[in-house]
């Protein structure tokens, strides 16, 4: 399920046999869109969860001003809870619901409330620094 350092877990979530990890990720990140720097932060998590590619967090006070826009759009996962979706703006570009959050999330998920996930085809890349 991908790299396992206890001392960096936020969320070990092992109900309903679809484990869920969530840790921190250490490094500096740098989220790029467009060739615009959508944000830079130390504070991210990374998500790995059965059956699926691993998925940055990042927290959405982190989000470079007026590059995030609420829409209607909502999904409800039935382990981490109902998400909230965010259109990127970023190019000179809307890119309609590029961008979820967990804003409601299930009480084992409230860790990852504050922050923000992109879809891997609305951004440039994830660049990584110590």
């Amino acid at each position: 399920m991908g790299e396992k350092n206890a001392e960096s877990v936020i969320i070990d979530y092992t109900k309903r046999n679809h484990p869920i990890r969530v840790v921190r990720s250490g490094k500096t990140l740098t989220v790029m869109a467009y060739g615009e720097e959508i944000l830079k932060t130390r504070n991210a998590y990374i998500l790995y969860e059965t059956g699926r590619k691993p998925v940055y967090y990042f927290p959405i006070s982190e989000v470079r001003d007026r590059k995030l826009k609420a829409t209607d759009t909502v999904s409800v996962c039935p382990y981490k809870g109902r998400a909230h979706y965010y259109s990127l703006l970023a190019g000179k570009r809307e890119i309609k619901d590029s961008a979820w959050r967990y804003s409601e999330p299930n009480e084992d998920f409230n860790p990852i409330k504050d922050y923000i996930a992109f879809y891997d085809s609305v951004i440039d890349g994830i660049e990584e620094s110590e």
